[in-house]
């Protein structure tokens, strides 16, 4: 039986996008099941403290951003409802669209991906404008938030071990990929008071 672990994160976030192809390389052969949760970036770092509530936002089509994050996030919701093999397939390809292909997260193109993902596209034109997408979103970051997570990928395993884990680039190879989240995993559960390791970004001879 695998191994639950929940990941935070967002579609607008690069290291969110590592994060994913490291999980899709891991999860085999760790035998773990990951589970994606939305976490609004912009929700946290801009409205925290005003108000301001992402879910309750307006979307114009021509928005590169998809509305602040909120079109991606609401169609990622949709597309869940259409099972977990469609929803991880659409995730994963709207995630390298964004940080891999540097395309825009228009209403055209998350429709593009979502097509190529082989989702039912009037089912998932119909979940796209259900207000519940809005209602989960709202629930998935409040969630985040009750645990801390302040970043994105965050993953969260059954041990209670939670952590935000930033990578610069990809490994290079599911090899590679295992031993780095093997070893991130064991940091954590070795050394439950370490709390962050953070390089310099100046690298000074």
């Amino acid at each position: 039986m695998s191994e639950r672990v929940t990941v935070f994160f967002d579609y607008l976030c690069p290291f969110a996008w590592r994060g994913a192809e490291v999980a899709e390389m891991v999860a085999e052969p760790l035998g773990l099941h990951f589970e994606w949760h939305h976490f609004s970036l912009v929700q946290s770092n801009y409205g925290r403290d005003n108000g301001w509530q992402l879910w309750n936002e307006k979307i114009h089509d021509a928005d590169e951003s998809g509305g602040k994050g909120l079109l991606p996030f609401l169609a990622s919701c949709a597309a869940r409802r259409q099972g977990r093999e469609k929803h991880d397939r659409f995730r994963l390809e709207l995630l390298r669209a964004r940080h891999q292909h540097n395309r825009s997260l228009t209403r055209r193109a998350i429709l593009q991906v979502a097509e190529g993902a082989g989702l039912h596209m009037p089912t998932f034109l119909s979940d796209l404008a259900n207000p519940e997408c809005r209602t989960l979103l709202a629930q998935e970051h409040h969630q985040a938030v009750a645990l801390d997570v302040f970043g994105t990928p965050t993953f969260h395993f059954s041990s209670g071990h939670i952590a935000y884990l930033r990578i610069r680039e990809l490994p290079l190879d599911s090899e590679e990929a295992v031993r780095l989240f093997s070893d991130y995993r064991r940091l954590l559960e070795c050394y439950p008071y370490l709390e962050t390791v953070k390089r310099p970004r100046c690298r000074c001879n």
